[in-house]
């Protein structure tokens, strides 16, 4: 965050020897989002301004988000979701999904023959299993419990559940804070950084 301001603050002194005035305001203020976004905004009482009109400049028709060029930095992106844990695959709910279906792969899969991480089966008044034909248990995975689903698949041919392979599913993690910001910093390394825009 240090070597970042510096880098910033001596940039944007150079660049408005050059820069027109509307220029200048709007990477002065796409700086000041940059700096704020890759630190504690929230907690930051001088960042609360330049964060609060960036929320309310994103509801209005036309919103470019504001950029450092000093520094690089891109617009925003969104992701809703955490990785799927390493050799899981993310997938919409439906058994269906496919990629480019459009559907939010909300759910993190494993082929059941894959799995070599300690399984517990929970015990229910259907002995752990479900009508359709799924079973509930616990994966640990990286030292925690997780409740996972174990179901035989139909395919896409019009054969029924349970004629097809069997898979571990689980919840796909969201993220606590689901924006992020690429931006180069003063050593010129490409970095990303995190955010949420809750109001604090």
């Amino acid at each position: 965050m240090t070597i970042l301001k510096f880098l910033l603050g001596g940039a944007v002194a150079i660049a408005g020897a050059a820069a027109l005035p509307s220029q200048l305001k709007a990477s002065e203020w796409g700086c000041q989002v940059l700096l704020c976004l890759s630190g504690d905004w929230q907690g930051t009482p001088s960042c609360h301004p330049p964060i609060y009109k960036l929320i309310a400049a994103m509801e209005a028709p036309g919103f470019n988000w504001p950029t450092c060029p000093q520094a690089n930095s891109s617009a925003a992106r969104f992701e809703k979701y955490e990785d799927c844990p390493s050799g899981w695959q993310a997938v919409g709910s439906s058994e269906s999904d496919r990629p480019g279906l459009g559907q939010e792969r909300n759910i993190c899969r494993l082929a059941a023959d894959r799995l070599s991480l300690p399984v517990v089966f929970k015990n229910n008044a259907l002995g752990g299993h479900h009508g359709d034909g799924s079973r509930q248990v616990q994966i640990e995975i990286d030292g925690k419990a997780v409740a996972a689903t174990i179901q035989t698949a139909g395919n896409d041919r019009g054969h029924s559940i349970g004629s097809g392979p069997t898979y571990y599913t689980i919840p796909r993690p969201m993220r606590g804070k689901p924006w992020f910001i690429e931006y180069d910093d003063a050593n010129g390394v490409r970095q990303k950084s995190w955010f949420n825009l809750n109001m604090p």
